[in-house]
This record gives C-alpha cells, sequence and structure tokens, in this order.
C-alpha cells in the first residue's frame, strides 16, 4: 500500500479539476452508477469531539474509497487542528488496500468547497457579482477559493464571529478578489443575493426575514445533529430547496432542525443535488426564486476527490 503525505498534494490541484470532479461524483450518485453506505457519526459528547466514517464507489473507477473524518473541537484550545482525516483507498477489483492518502483533514475541506461551487453552479443568480462567506476557517478558506473559481465575482464580502479570523482571510483574498468585512450579519444578508455559511454553528445564522427574493444560500457547515446555520422557517419558505442527500439532512442538516421544528417536511426537498447534476431536473429557473441548498457532505465527493488525487499524482 502506497501511503501519500498531505503536502504531496495540499493547494496543488486546480479548483476548477476539484469542482468537475465532484460534479460528476453527484452526476453518478443521481444517475444510480453509485454505491456507498450511509454514514457513521460517532458523537463524543463528553469531549465535544465526532468522528464521521463515509465512503462509496463510483461506477468503473479503480478505487473504493473509505474516509475516515474528525473533529475534535477542544484541540484549538490544545494549539492543535481541531479537524483531522485519512483516505484509505481500496483496489475495486480484489478489495486490497492501495493507497493511503494523509490527508489530515483537507480533503475534507476540500471537496465540501467544491460542492458549494456545484450548487452555485446550478442554483445561483447567474448575473451575481458579489457575494457573502458567513465563517473563516478552513473550510471557509477553501470555499470561499471555490466560489471565486465557480462565480465571476468583483467582490467577496466576510462575516465571521471572530472579527480578527475575517480579517485575517479577508488578506489572504484580497490578492484574489476584493474583499470586504461586513461589520454586521443581518445588513449583509439583505445586501446580497448569494450566500453561502461554512462555520459549526449551534443556532441559526442566517434569518428567514433577511433573506429576499431572488436569494441563494448553500450551508455546509451542519455535518452533526446539533448543528444549524439556517433558521428553518427559511428552508419551508424556500421555492427550491436542495438537499446533498435527503435521507442524511434530515439526520443532521439544516432540514433536520426544521422537521423537529415542525416548520416543514422532508417532501418540501425540490432534489437532491445529483439530480441536478445528472440533468434530471432543473436548477433556477427565475430570478425571483429563493433557492438553499443543504450540504452535509456525501461519500460520492471523497470517491470523487481522492479519484482527482490519483490521477493528479499518476498513482
Amino acid at each position: 500500500m502506497q501511503v501519500v503525505p498531505l503536502e504531496a498534494f495540499r493547494d496543488k490541484i486546480p479548483f476548477s479539476v476539484a469542482i468537475a470532479a465532484v460534479e460528476r461524483g453527484f452526476a453518478a450518485l443521481g444517475r444510480g452508477e453509485a454505491e456507498l453506505p450511509d454514514p457513521m457519526v460517532l458523537e463524543l459528547r463528553a469531549q465535544q469531539a465526532e468522528v464521521h466514517v463515509k465512503g462509496a464507489h463510483l461506477a468503473g473507477g479503480r478505487h473504493i474509497a473509505l474516509k475516515v473524518a474528525t473533529g475534535f473541537y477542544r484541540n484549538r484550545a490544545r494549539g492543535l487542528p481541531s479537524g483531522d482525516g485519512m483516505f484509505l483507498l481500496l483496489d475495486a477489483d480484489t478489495g486490497v488496500p492501495a493507497v493511503l492518502l494523509e490527508e489530515h483533514g483537507y480533503l475534507t475541506d476540500f471537496r465540501t468547497a467544491a460542492a458549494v461551487a456545484v450548487t452555485l453552479k446550478y442554483l445561483a443568480p447567474k448575473d451575481a457579482r458579489e457575494a457573502l462567506l458567513v465563517g473563516a476557517g478552513a473550510l471557509a478558506r477553501l470555499t470561499a477559493r471555490a466560489m471565486i473559481a465557480q462565480m465571476p465575482l468583483a467582490r467577496l464580502t466576510l462575516w465571521n464571529r471572530s472579527s480578527q479570523r475575517a480579517m485575517t482571510l479577508a488578506r489572504e483574498l484580497s490578492q484574489v478578489v476584493e474583499t470586504r468585512i461586513a461589520p454586521a450579519l443581518e445588513s449583509a444578508v439583505r445586501d446580497h443575493r448569494v450566500i453561502v455559511t461554512a462555520t459549526a454553528s449551534t443556532t441559526p445564522l442566517i434569518m428567514d426575514s433577511w433573506v429576499g427574493a431572488g436569494t441563494h444560500v448553500t450551508s455546509v457547515g451542519t455535518g452533526s445533529p446539533e448543528k444549524i446555520e439556517l433558521e428553518p422557517a427559511l428552508l419551508a419558505r424556500a421555492d427550491k430547496l436542495v438537499a446533498d442527500r435527503v435521507f442524511q439532512t434530515e439526520r443532521y442538516g439544516n432540514l433536520h432542525h426544521a422537521v423537529v421544528a415542525g416548520a416543514m417536511t422532508r417532501d418540501k426537498v425540490y432534489a437532491e443535488l445529483g439530480a441536478l447534476a445528472a440533468g434530471r431536473l432543473p436548477g433556477r429557473e427565475s430570478a425571483s426564486e429563493i433557492t438553499v441548498a443543504d450540504l452535509t457532505g456525501v461519500g460520492v465527493q471523497d470517491a470523487a476527490i481522492a479519484q482527482a488525487v490519483v490521477e493528479a499524482l499518476g498513482l
């Protein structure tokens, strides 16, 4: 088995390649050309930690991808990264372990950011030149890059509870696109038609009353039941609510909280993202639609990004 360190691929795969790979993964899921188990989520409340296990095989793919991702949130106070993980790739013909990617959480964030770009392709207003990103951590950094790669952005606005972290990210991104920091979240939401949230929030950040007609919102920060970024009423009001996988969002995503609150049922979900990527259903159809994407992370993303890494490295 070949062990590949993070340094071999970190920041070396263009976002255009990652986005195309993840879109193909979702399209395969939408066409029924992917095999994947239900994710395993181990919550360690006493440690304020969680462990996620996901995986998939895409039809025709050389490898079966299995991914372990961890989130130990007390690590920040210890001077350690809060996220870590690895990808184990099995030979699809023999089941023999072939490659171990020591990604330390990077590929999970990378493929998550690429999925954000896929939602923007199908659901964001085509004429939007400005966007709001809520969050300033490792996932937000890559998400910003994916947004810049996917949209013709003239300006990106950041908001984070820690203004210092927002300023740090803004300085980095200003080399690529005009970047500003929003002084208040409500006014920033009201001023934008493309909004992406990439946080670990356990209380709603985006309120329904702040979101106007023609707005698109993608949420990627709700990978476990206690996390929530969008007020349930916003999901209920959306003209099109798209889930990466309904089964998961009903258990872990913003949809979970909306259903528990009695704001809606799963029947309100317009489509899974794979149906859009496979061309089975249209995305945004009018300028006035409110569209929401609820993403919890699907195994086909892991298989797709792993395949992109293997191909880029010639393994």
